[in-house]
Protein backbone atom coordinates (compact mmCIF):
# COMPACT_ATOMS: atom_id res chain seq x y z
CA UNK A 1 0.00 0.00 0.00
CA UNK A 2 1.23 3.24 -0.86
CA UNK A 3 1.97 5.72 2.27
CA UNK A 4 -0.39 7.56 2.32
CA UNK A 5 -2.78 5.14 3.01
CA UNK A 6 -0.93 2.54 4.51
CA UNK A 7 -2.82 3.42 8.33
CA UNK A 8 -6.36 3.67 6.57
CA UNK A 9 -6.19 0.13 5.02
CA UNK A 10 -4.25 -1.61 7.68
CA UNK A 11 -7.17 -0.24 10.22
CA UNK A 12 -9.94 -1.47 7.50
CA UNK A 13 -8.51 -4.96 7.20
CA UNK A 14 -8.66 -5.11 11.40
CA UNK A 15 -12.85 -3.91 10.83
CA UNK A 16 -14.47 -7.79 10.04
CA UNK A 17 -13.10 -8.53 13.28
CA UNK A 18 -15.93 -7.21 15.38
CA UNK A 19 -18.38 -8.47 12.66
CA UNK A 20 -17.66 -12.04 13.88
CA UNK A 21 -17.84 -11.48 17.60
CA UNK A 22 -21.16 -9.91 16.50
CA UNK A 23 -22.05 -12.93 14.08
CA UNK A 24 -21.52 -14.75 17.70
CA UNK A 25 -23.45 -12.64 19.35
CA UNK A 26 -26.48 -12.96 16.89
CA UNK A 27 -26.15 -16.84 16.92
CA UNK A 28 -25.97 -17.03 20.82
CA UNK A 29 -28.55 -14.81 21.15
CA UNK A 30 -31.49 -17.16 18.77
CA UNK A 31 -29.57 -20.30 19.09
CA UNK A 32 -30.97 -22.45 21.79
CA UNK A 33 -28.93 -23.80 25.16
CA UNK A 34 -28.45 -27.10 23.84
CA UNK A 35 -26.56 -26.68 20.43
CA UNK A 36 -23.63 -24.95 20.93
CA UNK A 37 -21.80 -27.64 19.14
CA UNK A 38 -23.23 -26.03 16.36
CA UNK A 39 -21.83 -22.73 17.26
CA UNK A 40 -18.61 -24.53 17.35
CA UNK A 41 -18.54 -25.79 14.17
CA UNK A 42 -20.31 -22.44 12.63
CA UNK A 43 -17.00 -20.69 14.04
CA UNK A 44 -14.60 -23.54 12.30
CA UNK A 45 -16.07 -22.83 9.25
CA UNK A 46 -14.25 -19.48 7.96
CA UNK A 47 -10.80 -20.80 9.38
CA UNK A 48 -10.88 -22.97 5.97
CA UNK A 49 -10.81 -19.51 4.22
CA UNK A 50 -7.00 -19.58 5.90
CA UNK A 51 -5.87 -22.43 3.57
CA UNK A 52 -7.23 -20.64 0.42
CA UNK A 53 -4.70 -17.80 1.09
CA UNK A 54 -2.04 -19.64 1.73
CA UNK A 55 -2.25 -21.38 -1.59
CA UNK A 56 -3.35 -18.09 -3.63
CA UNK A 57 -1.47 -15.28 -1.88
CA UNK A 58 2.17 -14.99 -2.24
CA UNK A 59 4.97 -14.03 -0.08
CA UNK A 60 5.54 -10.35 0.36
CA UNK A 61 8.07 -8.86 -2.51
CA UNK A 62 9.80 -7.07 0.24
CA UNK A 63 10.53 -10.37 2.11
CA UNK A 64 11.43 -12.27 -1.08
CA UNK A 65 14.15 -9.94 -1.67
CA UNK A 66 15.69 -9.98 2.01
CA UNK A 67 16.00 -13.80 1.37
CA UNK A 68 17.66 -13.07 -1.82
CA UNK A 69 14.87 -14.71 -3.74
CA UNK A 70 15.01 -11.98 -6.71
CA UNK A 71 12.90 -13.91 -9.46
CA UNK A 72 9.92 -14.93 -6.78
CA UNK A 73 9.70 -11.11 -5.65
CA UNK A 74 9.02 -9.85 -8.98
CA UNK A 75 6.66 -12.77 -9.71
CA UNK A 76 5.00 -11.28 -6.61
CA UNK A 77 4.79 -7.63 -7.25
CA UNK A 78 3.38 -8.43 -10.81
CA UNK A 79 0.50 -10.34 -8.90
CA UNK A 80 -0.45 -7.78 -6.81
CA UNK A 81 0.08 -5.07 -9.78
CA UNK A 82 -1.86 -7.35 -11.68
CA UNK A 83 0.85 -7.36 -14.81
CA UNK A 84 3.37 -9.63 -16.50
CA UNK A 85 5.90 -10.53 -14.59
CA UNK A 86 8.17 -9.87 -17.53
CA UNK A 87 6.65 -6.08 -17.68
CA UNK A 88 8.87 -5.23 -14.41
CA UNK A 89 12.96 -5.45 -14.00
CA UNK A 90 14.51 -8.03 -12.35
CA UNK A 91 15.74 -6.66 -8.69
CA UNK A 92 19.50 -6.21 -8.87
CA UNK A 93 21.48 -7.50 -6.34
CA UNK A 94 24.18 -5.88 -6.19
CA UNK A 95 21.97 -2.29 -5.35
CA UNK A 96 19.94 -3.95 -2.74
CA UNK A 97 23.16 -5.31 -0.84
CA UNK A 98 23.00 -8.96 0.92
CA UNK A 99 20.05 -10.98 1.93
CA UNK A 100 19.57 -10.26 5.96
CA UNK A 101 19.32 -12.62 7.91
CA UNK A 102 17.19 -12.16 10.94
CA UNK A 103 17.56 -13.10 14.69
CA UNK A 104 14.78 -13.18 17.12
CA UNK A 105 17.00 -11.27 19.62
CA UNK A 106 17.58 -8.77 17.73
CA UNK A 107 13.90 -7.07 18.90
CA UNK A 108 15.99 -6.42 21.99
CA UNK A 109 18.22 -3.90 20.33
CA UNK A 110 15.20 -1.60 19.22
CA UNK A 111 13.97 -0.64 22.94
CA UNK A 112 11.58 1.77 21.95
CA UNK A 113 10.08 -0.30 19.85
CA UNK A 114 9.96 -3.09 22.10
CA UNK A 115 8.24 -0.89 24.87
CA UNK A 116 5.56 0.27 22.21
CA UNK A 117 4.33 -2.58 21.01
CA UNK A 118 4.64 -4.88 23.87
CA UNK A 119 3.25 -2.24 26.59
CA UNK A 120 1.01 -0.94 24.17
CA UNK A 121 -0.74 -4.27 23.46
CA UNK A 122 -0.11 -5.79 26.96
CA UNK A 123 -2.50 -2.42 28.31
CA UNK A 124 -4.81 -2.83 25.41
CA UNK A 125 -5.71 -6.50 25.05
CA UNK A 126 -5.58 -6.72 29.04
CA UNK A 127 -8.76 -4.08 29.23
CA UNK A 128 -10.50 -5.53 26.14
CA UNK A 129 -10.57 -9.14 26.52
CA UNK A 130 -11.49 -8.13 30.21
CA UNK A 131 -14.34 -6.14 28.94
CA UNK A 132 -15.39 -8.95 26.18
CA UNK A 133 -15.04 -11.69 28.44
CA UNK A 134 -16.83 -10.55 31.39
CA UNK A 135 -19.58 -8.07 29.39
CA UNK A 136 -22.45 -10.87 29.40
CA UNK A 137 -21.93 -12.59 32.21
CA UNK A 138 -22.38 -9.23 34.30
CA UNK A 139 -25.32 -8.49 32.35
CA UNK A 140 -26.58 -11.54 33.35
CA UNK A 141 -25.91 -11.08 37.00
CA UNK A 142 -26.78 -7.68 37.23
CA UNK A 143 -29.77 -6.93 34.73
CA UNK A 144 -31.36 -10.39 35.84
CA UNK A 145 -31.76 -11.29 32.35
CA UNK A 146 -31.37 -14.70 30.31
CA UNK A 147 -27.86 -15.57 29.00
CA UNK A 148 -29.66 -15.16 24.95
CA UNK A 149 -30.81 -11.77 25.77
CA UNK A 150 -27.36 -10.90 27.24
CA UNK A 151 -25.94 -11.86 24.00
CA UNK A 152 -28.90 -9.79 22.16
CA UNK A 153 -27.52 -6.33 24.78
CA UNK A 154 -23.93 -7.60 23.41
CA UNK A 155 -24.70 -6.83 19.68
CA UNK A 156 -24.89 -3.22 20.30
CA UNK A 157 -20.91 -3.27 22.01
CA UNK A 158 -20.40 -5.36 18.42
CA UNK A 159 -21.76 -2.59 16.41
CA UNK A 160 -19.89 0.57 18.61
CA UNK A 161 -16.59 -1.76 18.27
CA UNK A 162 -17.01 -1.54 14.29
CA UNK A 163 -17.90 2.06 13.82
CA UNK A 164 -14.95 2.88 16.12
CA UNK A 165 -12.65 0.81 13.91
CA UNK A 166 -13.91 2.66 10.76
CA UNK A 167 -13.47 5.74 12.72
CA UNK A 168 -9.26 5.07 14.08
CA UNK A 169 -8.70 3.71 10.68
CA UNK A 170 -9.90 7.19 9.02
CA UNK A 171 -8.04 9.31 11.90
CA UNK A 172 -4.96 7.19 11.65
CA UNK A 173 -4.38 9.06 8.29
CA UNK A 174 -5.37 12.57 9.94
CA UNK A 175 -3.84 13.04 13.31
CA UNK A 176 -1.57 10.42 13.34
CA UNK A 177 -1.52 7.20 14.95
CA UNK A 178 0.75 8.53 18.14
CA UNK A 179 -2.49 10.94 18.64
CA UNK A 180 -5.11 8.03 18.03
CA UNK A 181 -3.34 5.29 20.53
CA UNK A 182 -4.02 8.41 23.46
CA UNK A 183 -7.17 8.59 22.24
CA UNK A 184 -7.69 5.08 22.45
CA UNK A 185 -6.09 4.93 26.05
CA UNK A 186 -7.54 7.39 27.83
CA UNK A 187 -11.36 7.31 25.93
CA UNK A 188 -11.21 3.93 26.83
CA UNK A 189 -10.24 4.43 30.61
CA UNK A 190 -12.23 7.18 31.37
CA UNK A 191 -15.48 5.26 30.07
CA UNK A 192 -14.61 1.99 31.58
CA UNK A 193 -13.90 3.66 34.95
CA UNK A 194 -17.81 5.20 34.60
CA UNK A 195 -18.90 2.27 33.36
CA UNK A 196 -17.51 0.78 36.60
CA UNK A 197 -19.41 3.08 38.96
CA UNK A 198 -22.70 2.95 36.99
CA UNK A 199 -23.35 -0.40 37.51
CA UNK A 200 -26.75 0.00 38.99
CA UNK A 201 -27.61 3.01 37.74
CA UNK A 202 -30.76 3.27 35.43
CA UNK A 203 -31.47 6.06 32.68
CA UNK A 204 -34.70 5.94 31.36
CA UNK A 205 -35.69 2.55 32.42
CA UNK A 206 -32.30 1.65 30.28
CA UNK A 207 -29.27 0.71 32.22
CA UNK A 208 -26.40 3.05 32.11
CA UNK A 209 -24.07 0.49 32.66
CA UNK A 210 -24.91 -1.11 28.67
CA UNK A 211 -25.23 2.04 27.16
CA UNK A 212 -21.53 3.80 28.66
CA UNK A 213 -20.14 -0.05 27.66
CA UNK A 214 -21.23 0.62 24.35
CA UNK A 215 -19.87 4.01 24.37
CA UNK A 216 -16.30 2.56 25.63
CA UNK A 217 -16.41 0.11 23.20
CA UNK A 218 -15.82 2.86 20.50
CA UNK A 219 -12.85 3.11 21.97
CA UNK A 220 -11.73 0.01 23.53
CA UNK A 221 -12.64 -2.21 20.07
CA UNK A 222 -11.89 0.32 17.73
CA UNK A 223 -8.63 1.39 18.73
CA UNK A 224 -7.74 -2.16 17.31
CA UNK A 225 -7.21 -0.13 14.03
CA UNK A 226 -4.45 1.12 15.54
CA UNK A 227 -3.16 -1.90 17.36
CA UNK A 228 -2.19 -4.28 15.43
CA UNK A 229 -0.75 -2.33 12.16
CA UNK A 230 0.87 0.25 14.49
CA UNK A 231 3.04 -2.63 16.08
CA UNK A 232 4.04 -3.49 12.68
CA UNK A 233 5.48 0.03 11.72
CA UNK A 234 7.49 0.95 14.72
CA UNK A 235 9.99 -1.86 13.90
CA UNK A 236 12.60 -1.91 10.65
CA UNK A 237 11.64 -3.96 7.69
CA UNK A 238 13.56 -6.81 8.28
CA UNK A 239 12.42 -7.35 11.75
CA UNK A 240 8.50 -5.99 11.37
CA UNK A 241 6.65 -9.83 10.92
CA UNK A 242 8.81 -10.85 14.21
CA UNK A 243 7.65 -7.48 16.11
CA UNK A 244 4.31 -7.34 15.32
CA UNK A 245 3.70 -11.17 16.07
CA UNK A 246 5.81 -11.29 19.36
CA UNK A 247 3.87 -7.85 20.60
CA UNK A 248 0.82 -9.41 20.12
CA UNK A 249 1.70 -12.60 21.82
CA UNK A 250 2.90 -10.83 25.02
CA UNK A 251 -0.05 -8.83 24.76
CA UNK A 252 -1.84 -12.21 24.80
CA UNK A 253 -1.07 -12.03 28.17
CA UNK A 254 -3.99 -9.77 29.32
CA UNK A 255 -6.20 -12.88 28.33
CA UNK A 256 -4.94 -14.61 31.58
CA UNK A 257 -4.32 -11.60 34.18
CA UNK A 258 -7.48 -9.83 33.04
CA UNK A 259 -9.69 -12.34 35.00
CA UNK A 260 -6.92 -13.22 37.84
CA UNK A 261 -6.17 -9.58 38.34
CA UNK A 262 -9.97 -8.99 38.42
CA UNK A 263 -10.23 -11.73 40.92
CA UNK A 264 -7.62 -11.50 42.96
CA UNK A 265 -8.42 -7.75 43.45
CA UNK A 266 -11.55 -8.13 44.77
CA UNK A 267 -11.02 -11.86 46.59
CA UNK A 268 -12.71 -13.24 44.38
CA UNK A 269 -11.74 -17.75 44.57
CA UNK A 270 -12.72 -17.97 40.97
CA UNK A 271 -10.24 -16.67 38.89
CA UNK A 272 -12.00 -17.52 35.55
CA UNK A 273 -15.22 -16.06 35.61
CA UNK A 274 -16.66 -12.84 37.77
CA UNK A 275 -17.96 -14.51 40.64
CA UNK A 276 -17.30 -11.25 42.52
CA UNK A 277 -19.87 -8.97 44.85
CA UNK A 278 -21.82 -6.81 42.83
CA UNK A 279 -20.27 -3.91 44.79
CA UNK A 280 -16.70 -4.64 43.99
CA UNK A 281 -17.72 -4.00 40.27
CA UNK A 282 -16.32 -0.37 40.37
CA UNK A 283 -12.65 -1.55 41.72
CA UNK A 284 -12.67 -3.94 39.07
CA UNK A 285 -12.90 -1.78 36.56
CA UNK A 286 -10.96 0.83 38.11
CA UNK A 287 -8.40 -1.79 37.56
CA UNK A 288 -9.16 -2.59 33.98
CA UNK A 289 -8.89 1.48 32.92
CA UNK A 290 -5.84 1.49 34.37
CA UNK A 291 -4.48 -1.30 31.71
CA UNK A 292 -6.00 1.49 28.75
CA UNK A 293 -4.57 4.16 30.41
CA UNK A 294 -1.14 2.53 30.35
CA UNK A 295 -1.95 1.98 26.58
CA UNK A 296 -2.55 5.75 26.28
CA UNK A 297 0.52 6.50 28.18
CA UNK A 298 2.65 3.95 26.21
CA UNK A 299 1.21 5.32 22.23
CA UNK A 300 1.33 9.17 23.07
CA UNK A 301 4.22 9.52 24.99
CA UNK A 302 7.10 6.84 23.82
CA UNK A 303 5.01 6.15 20.09
CA UNK A 304 6.70 6.43 16.60
CA UNK A 305 4.96 9.01 14.34
CA UNK A 306 4.77 6.85 11.04
CA UNK A 307 1.66 8.68 9.23
CA UNK A 308 2.75 9.65 6.07
CA UNK A 309 6.23 7.53 6.72
CA UNK A 310 7.63 5.27 3.77
CA UNK A 311 9.07 1.86 4.61
CA UNK A 312 12.46 3.18 3.83
CA UNK A 313 11.95 6.59 5.99
CA UNK A 314 11.20 4.38 8.86
CA UNK A 315 13.78 2.02 8.61
CA UNK A 316 16.27 5.12 8.21
CA UNK A 317 14.87 6.68 11.31
CA UNK A 318 15.16 3.66 13.55
CA UNK A 319 18.85 3.31 12.74
CA UNK A 320 19.51 6.82 13.47
CA UNK A 321 17.54 6.33 16.86
CA UNK A 322 19.73 3.05 17.22
CA UNK A 323 23.04 4.68 16.43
Amino acid sequence: MPSSKRGWVGGLVTCVIPLGVGLGGVLGAFMGPGQWRLLFLIGLAPALIVLLVRLWVPESPRWLVRQGRYDEARKSLAWALQVDPKALPMPDARTLGEPVKTNWFDLFKYPRSLAVSWLGNAGAQTGAYGISLWAPTLFVLILKVSPQEASKMFILLTVSGFIGRLCFSYLSEKIGRRNCGGLLGFGAAVLIVLAGYNYNTMIFGVSAFWLILAAAMFFVDGGFAIVGPYAAEVWPSHLRTSGMGSAYGFGGIGKIIGPLGLAMIVGSSNFVKPDVPLDAIPLAFVYLGAWFALAGVVYYFLGIETKGKSIEQIDKELGVARA
